[in-house]
């Protein structure tokens, strides 16, 4: 009878001792960190986002274009007002991208015209995600916050013909989309910095007036 008392005892002190590691290893753990590709996926499924962007352009650490743009995205349609200062001079831009094509707004006339020779400069924020998605060559820098937003830290060093492009992009952990990127590109000596700024984000939904162009 004694010995049937120990041996309860001692399980009933390894049980406790059990669920004591258990508990603090609970208490303890913290969540895995989100991979990048988890992050990125998220911009990539938004269906409705505008968005401002602030733009300045240095050539050798010299100030050469300041750029601000209003940007509303909602697939398939674009439309991005521009308005950039180049030497005191300041000119303003909207075009609007369609299933069917490229439009410009023209002052003069007051109306849109098809341009199929414009390149939108900045693409479609879930096509630059699905080719972040598919780079190899991306290195994480680390964690920073912005404005307190959590982002990832990501790089990139695309080569094209000669021209050395090292491009950084602060990525929302919390959205998948950019708050900011940094692209400098070294040429012959020359080099070329682009510092954009991402802000005033608005996921609702977008009326499709917004983009029409009649």
């Amino acid at each position: 009878m004694e010995k049937h008392t120990v041996l309860i005892g001692i399980i009933a002190t390894l049980t406790c001792s059990l669920l004591l590691v258990s508990g603090c290893t609970q208490q303890n753990s913290t969540p895995s960190p989100e991979s990048l590709q988890a992050i990125l996926e998220k911009a990539a499924i938004i269906e409705s986002m505008y968005s401002e962007l602030e733009i300045s352009t240095a050539i050798n650490g010299s100030l050469e274009q300041s750029t601000t743009m209003k940007i509303w995205q909602k697939t398939p349609y674009l439309r991005e007002e521009e308005n950039s200062t180049t030497g005191g001079i300041t000119t303003s831009r909207t075009f609007i991208k369609r299933p069917e094509g490229i439009y410009r707004y023209d002052a003069t006339l007051k109306t849109y015209q098809s341009d199929p020779q414009i390149v939108i400069s900045q693409p479609f924020t879930a096509d630059m995600v699905n080719d972040l998605l598919k780079n190899q060559t991306i290195t994480i820098l680390g964690a920073e916050t912005i404005d307190g937003n959590t982002t990832t830290v990501i790089q990139y060093t695309p080569i094209q013909a000669g021209n050395s492009t090292t491009i950084t992009i602060w990525v929302w952990n919390e959205k998948g989309v950019p708050l900011k990127t940094r692209s400098i590109t070294k040429n012959q000596g020359i080099t070329k910095t682009i510092d954009s700024t991402y802000k005033n984000y608005s996921f609702s939904v977008i009326s499709d007036s917004t983009f029409s162009v009649e």
